[in-house]
């Protein structure tokens, strides 16, 4: 007779190494102000006096760093080595290459990697699965962040105040020129992104070439590029294409960190 073994379930942890990792992590998602001790202890469920501890330990070594006067703390200069570490290594250009190449060659199309910044979409990354088509985007070219299908899959997603801002910006080229806009549209487009995670372009910006696009999350799952497929393909293909750049979109954002 053979006796099955249970499965251990002891995970070999330090309680004061994983609360001073939340603490940091707490710091970290907070985007208005610097926090005090008290607010930070009950974000992270820990007695006052163990969370003073913990801050006076990461100060030691400026992971942290405490204001004074207002007695908030706020993260320390030491993580920006430590992060620009962890960027190179997880650098979404190294991290989409293979699946955009992938993408391109099951599609005979050409996959375009752009990096959102101030209002534009920078072309990072061009990849080509047909070599007697190419788009004439060149990689560092940069568009407008509203501009055609990957403008629609990142407006989507985008937090209310900043898709209120760009709004105000009156610069909206979602269906090419600004003239032509049609709000109603927008917005079922907007909600079939939502759904389905990805939008389409059917020649509206440049005649001729149809896009599909899907929106890529970073670690604090907030849209930070976008994958497009262009090329000359039927309109019967939007679905299939759709599909495809939307999972790819979901690989690339999990790998950069994002929950999705």
């Amino acid at each position: 007779m053979t006796i099955e073994k249970k499965k251990s379930t002891y995970c070999p942890t330090s309680p004061a190494v994983e609360q001073a990792a939340r603490l940091l992590l707490c710091l970290g998602k907070n985007k208005e102000n610097d926090l005090g001790l008290t607010s930070i202890c009950k974000e992270i469920k820990i007695h006052k006096s163990k969370g003073y501890s913990i801050l006076n330990a990461l100060a030691q070594y400026d992971l942290i760093t405490k204001d004074p006067k207002t007695k908030t703390y706020s993260l320390g200069p030491a993580l920006m080595p430590l992060g620009q570490k962890a960027r190179e290594k997880l650098d979404i250009t190294a991290i989409a290459k293979e699946h955009l190449q992938t993408l391109a060659n099951e599609t005979k199309a050409s996959v375009l990697l752009g990096i959102i910044n101030n209002d534009q979409f920078y072309i990072a990354g061009k990849y080509d699965g047909n070599d007697k088509l190419s788009v004439t985007v060149r990689q560092y070219q940069s568009l407008h962040i509203t501009h055609g299908s990957h403008g629609k899959a990142i407006f989507a997603f985008l937090n209310e105040k900043e898709q209120q801002r760009i709004i105000d910006s009156d610069q909206l080229f979602f269906h090419g020129d600004s003239d032509a806009l049609d709000k109603k549209r927008l917005e079922q487009e907007l909600d079939f992104c939502r759904r389905n995670g990805y939008a389409v372009d059917n020649g509206e910006v440049t005649p001729g070439i149809k896009a599909v696009s899907a929106p890529v999350f970073d670690h604090n799952n907030e849209v930070t590029a976008g994958i497009v497929l262009v090329g000359t393909f039927a309109e019967d293909k939007f679905e299939t294409f759709g599909k495809m750049i939307a999972a790819t979109g979901r690989i690339i954002s999990r790998q950069s960190g994002a929950q999705i």
